[in-house]
């Protein structure tokens, strides 16, 4: 299964195949997805892939390509109460 960490949605279509490509199954998400869950990418991380998006801005349609990392390779502080 591989979803996106943020959103909780699950990933289809050509990005889904990407994602097979790179042997890893759970969750991904963007460097910026990561902060905003209280985490940090782990330094000398590379991204995984690359996944893109269909970006409609007026009447122009444009792909848009994100690099995306795996949940092994994002840090998430513990809170302490």
């Amino acid at each position: 299964m591989y979803y996106n960490l943020y959103t909780k949605k699950t990933f289809s279509g050509k990005n889904l195949e990407k994602l097979e490509a790179t042997n890893l199954k759970g969750g991904f998400c963007t460097f910026n997805q990561a902060r905003k869950l209280k985490g940090k990418v782990i330094k000398g991380s590379k991204a995984v892939c690359k996944l893109s998006r269909m970006v409609t801005e007026g009447k122009e349609n444009e792909f848009r390509s994100y690099p995306i990392f795996h949940e092994s390779q994002i840090e998430f502080r513990k809170e302490s109460k």
